[in-house]
């Protein structure tokens, strides 16, 4: 294997795969619990926007702790990955790997700026976490070359193709929706209401966005289970 920067994590091959099953789940249960909060505790409409979790009482707790914890795992899983994993193009894995620790260093920031008091760095960030981890995805998937499995091959490419999808439908319909509105003196609560008519669409959109993302994530545990594999047979 070609020489990488920095030191490997201290884990093992079960170890990795158990970092592998946390890096979606832990930010799938806390999206999922927070939601679920919000959706019986009165919310402004529905559907509504992930990130509209990210009010005040248990389900604000549920979604800052759980994605800030979900952003400590995934840069580990970024950076296990790239210590473990054999690839063909060593300089663009190195590079989708400041991808990834970008990525998931924007998921801890992105849990603690709200769309109700910090919107232009909530924004930013969620734009970076999200949209970064899809790079990070697609720029590993090229790195790996033939290295990469069938398996972890077909499910970054849905992934990819869910967030894609998911991305220009959320954008698309809630520029629409924004477009006539004057949002002076307006609150973001306010500003929502009167973009719901696109929200409607776009706040789908997101969740498939985000569960593109999470294939991705699941994805690579194909790969760490083929160099599992490796090693076994060379023993």
């Amino acid at each position: 294997m070609h020489p990488r920067y920095g030191r490997r994590l201290p884990l093992n091959q079960e170890q990795g795969l158990r970092l592998s099953l946390l890096s979606w789940t832990i930010p799938s249960i806390a999206v999922l619990l927070a939601m679920a909060i919000h959706f019986f505790d009165s919310p402004r409409a529905v559907p509504f926007f992930i990130s509209e979790t990210d009010a005040p009482g248990l389900q604000d707790h549920v979604f800052t702790v759980g994605l800030s914890i979900a952003g400590v795992v995934q840069m580990a899983y970024a950076w296990h990955l790239y210590h473990t994993l054999n690839v063909e193009r060593e300089t663009l894995w190195f590079v989708a790997t400041l991808c990834g620790l970008f990525a998931s260093a924007n998921t801890v920031l992105v849990s603690h700026f709200d769309m109700y008091n910090h919107i232009n760095p909530h924004i930013a960030t969620a734009m970076f976490a999200f949209g970064g981890g899809i790079v990070w995805a697609y720029l590993s998937s090229r790195a790996l070359g033939l290295h990469a499995t069938r398996t972890g091959t077909a499910l970054r490419r849905l992934g990819c193709l869910l967030a894609l999808v998911g991305f220009v439908v959320m954008v698309t319909s809630f520029e629409l929706a924004a477009r006539g509105i004057d949002s002076t003196n307006l609150t973001t609560e306010a500003f929502l209401n009167e973009a719901q008519h696109g929200i409607r669409f776009a706040a789908p959109a997101e969740y498939l966005l985000v569960a593109g993302l999470f294939v991705c994530l699941a994805s690579f545990r194909f790969e760490l289970i083929s160099v599992k594999d490796e090693a076994s047979t060379d023993q």
